[in-house]
């Protein structure tokens, strides 16, 4: 239970750490896109204005005329209106991108998930297993209920019993053990020490098999 609620915690993590990391990408995107588009609009605004005066050539008639109406005022207002806008979405998303980054900044880091120690896999029992010896190895074990990985040739005492896993062959789909016979992935079988078995959880053509040995 505490690991799993460590992964919950690790993941809720990861994921504000990404959503904030995905409006601060969004927000810096959208940022330089209109800066472009002010930068066009204003040089498109200045070329108007330098173009304007040129385009109305002085007249020999004194007599005042009216201007041509070729649509340059509306193109300016329209100009004009559009950089108001883009600026004033600038400045919105300026301040989105600075609480982005603090969003960021302020993430909780996912605490490194650490492994919980599994006192025993097998079944719950208000006496020691029968097969627990005083003198038995403590070190340059096996614990009883701990996974491990054996080849062909590998013999394993296991801590404080009598127990030794003597591995004769490992095949695509089983593993020989001394004193158990094959056992196929995913079943086990008796070894002779009394109440312990060895079960085998994986076995592959390279050699090696994944097993876990269990006295009650």
């Amino acid at each position: 239970m505490d690991r799993l609620i460590a992964l919950l915690a690790a993941l809720v993590g990861l994921i504000a750490l990404g959503g904030a990391l995905l409006v601060h990408n969004s927000a810096t995107a959208v940022m330089e896109r209109q800066a472009a588009e002010m930068a066009e609009l204003k040089a498109s605004l200045t070329l108007i204005n330098q173009q304007q005066p040129a385009a109305i050539s002085p007249r020999p008639e004194s007599a005042p005329s009216q201007p041509e109406d070729d649509g340059t005022a509306e193109a300016l207002l329209a100009l004009q209106n559009r950089i108001v806008t883009l600026e004033n979405t600038t400045r919105s998303q300026a301040s989105e991108l600075a609480e982005a980054r603090s969003a960021i900044a302020s993430a909780p880091v996912p605490a490194p998930v650490t492994e919980v120690a599994i006192a025993s896999e097998q079944p719950a029992s208000s006496d020691a297993p029968a097969a627990l010896a005083a003198d038995g190895p403590t070190k340059d074990c096996i614990p009883l209920g701990t996974r491990f990985m054996a080849q062909a040739g590998d013999s394993f005492p296991i801590c404080k019993t009598r127990v030794v896993v003597e591995v004769s062959a490992v095949t695509e789909t089983s593993a020989l053990v001394t004193g158990a016979g094959p056992v196929a992935a995913g079943g086990f079988a008796n070894l002779p020490a009394q109440g312990c078995t060895v079960m085998v959880f994986s076995a592959d053509i390279s050699g090696f098999a994944e097993m876990r040995v269990s006295c009650v």
